[in-house]
């Protein structure tokens, strides 16, 4: 029972949390490179513990080494992923495809090293059903993948205490679900407990169920209740929610209506916002200051009157904008904007002052032809008049 317990059983638990992490992250997390590069690390991890149950259930040495192969494919890649989502979530980022490129590059050579060992026996400098030894390159990715996942958790607990208290936690979580399964790999590596396979993948299980109360208990990647995305999506105003760093959170429905075109997840500052939107319509330098104010690092509640033209449409369009600063604990967290389509409302009112200045004018003129017609009765009712 030990046995099956060890190979088989927990290792499928952990593929099971897993999968269920990366669907439940595709389906209700905010569409962003970071929920991207999270997801990404789950599926290595899957594909590490695949890898694992293959070999332990290997029954000659061809089918050990295609399962080895696979496993490895996975782990190479492991601490570079867990690294990339660090620095997105930390937002430590500033060119990605860059950095990515950085990242991966020498992962990329220790997996060609991998597929390609019966050549230069480099990786594996021995490798049978039995056992296998280690050669170079293996202890190369082996210290670049720890220093991965050691500046990863690094990183995520000096931010821990930058942050403030309501946020600590998750990335202590993060910290813990990453340190748990390095702790068990090195255990493993340097042969300090021997278990007859590599445990590291049931760490996986625990960092999962991790993850998990990160989610639900914690709103981890800005994961939003169901109950609160529905109802912003149904209401008709444009509600955008954007974090201290301005950059946009989320989004609602009426916000894509407006611009379907813009992806919040790829331009994702209210700055790059503004730079589109200005290019999409005719603002003047009146209404560009109120489209400025958005952008502002200001935490103090705004509300203003923006007016622009769509190329094709001959029609002043008017948005009430409020911008509501979040605060918590004295510390700002944020701001929502809200934009309230108030085009009909002030044509109407537009409608009205013009038929009241008409109406005005109407009155005039009849007051002024009531007096001349007063004055020439007058004039006629009194004979000495026209002498």
């Amino acid at each position: 029972m030990n046995y099956n317990l060890l190979y088989f059983i927990l290792p499928s638990i952990s593929i099971v949390f897993s999968l269920s992490m990366i669907l439940f992250s595709f389906m209700r997390g905010k569409k962003s490179p970071t929920l991207y590069s999270f997801i990404f690390c789950h599926v290595i991890s899957t594909i590490w513990t695949l890898g694992q149950i293959l070999e332990n259930a290997s029954t000659d040495e061809e089918q050990k080494w295609v399962a080895t192969v696979i496993k490895y494919s996975a782990i190479i890649y492991m601490g570079a992923a867990w690294f990339t989502f660090t620095l997105l979530y930390t937002k430590r980022v500033i060119y990605l495809k860059k950095s990515l490129v950085l990242i991966f590059i020498l992962p990329i050579a220790f997996n060609i090293a991998v597929l390609t060992n019966q050549y230069h026996c480099l990786f594996f400098s021995d490798y049978a059903f039995e056992a296998k030894t280690y050669g170079l390159i293996f202890w190369i990715h082996t210290v670049v993948s720890y220093l991965y996942l050691i500046s990863s958790i690094t990183l995520l607990l000096v931010t821990q205490f930058k942050s403030i208290e309501k946020y600590r936690i998750q990335y202590a979580f993060l910290a813990i679900s990453i340190l748990f399964p390095t702790v068990l790999n090195i255990l493993y590596i340097s042969k300090v407990i021997r278990p007859g396979t590599d445990f590291t993948p049931i760490g996986f299980a625990f960092s999962s169920f991790i993850f998990f109360v990160a989610v639900f208990k914690y709103r981890f990647l800005n994961i939003l209740p169901v109950a609160i995305t529905s109802i912003l999506d149904a209401i008709p105003q444009i509600v955008v929610a954007i974090d201290s760093n301005n950059e946009i959170n989320y989004s609602n429905k009426a916000f894509h209506s407006f611009l379907p075109q813009y992806k919040p997840s790829v331009q994702n500052n209210i700055a790059k916002f503004n730079e589109y939107l200005r290019k999409k319509v005719y603002i003047d330098e009146k209404n560009l200051l109120v489209l400025d104010r958005l952008a502002s690092a200001g935490n103090e509640p705004f509300t203003g009157e923006l007016e622009f033209k769509w190329p094709n449409l001959n029609k002043t369009i008017f948005f009430l904008i409020n911008v509501i600063p979040i605060q918590e604990r004295g510390a700002s967290i944020g701001k929502v904007l809200i934009f309230s389509d108030v085009t009909e409302y002030k044509h109407l009112i537009n409608e009205n002052v013009q038929k009241n200045e008409t109406l005005s004018l109407m009155a005039q003129k009849l007051l002024e032809a009531n007096l001349f017609h007063n004055e020439a009765a007058s004039i006629c009712e009194d004979p000495r008049a026209t002498k």
